[in-house]
């Protein structure tokens, strides 16, 4: 059984299991395009916790404080009218 009646029974058998051959080579694709995007998804989220960093370290650095003014509640205070002399 020589290379050539092997390769020559696997193109029979190729062709006459077309349907075979075409959800293999499908499901071939599939599983390549699966990993490539588990691969895309995985950098992007290292990307977004990067992102998410930076962005907590730059925010934590630019706060600001507002000074507040507290008036005491006790003190009275008078009103002074000038007077009219005609």
């Amino acid at each position: 059984m020589g290379c050539s009646e092997i390769m020559s029974n696997i193109g029979g058998l190729i062709m006459d299991n077309k349907l075979v051959t075409f959800l293999s080579v499908a499901l071939f694709a599939f599983v390549i395009t699966v990993i490539a995007l588990a691969v895309s998804n995985n950098n992007n989220a290292s990307d977004l916790e990067e992102c998410q960093a930076r962005l907590d370290m730059l925010l934590s650095q630019t706060t600001t404080t507002l000074a507040t003014t507290v008036l005491p509640t006790d003190v009275p205070t008078t009103t002074t009218v000038p007077s009219v002399t005609p």
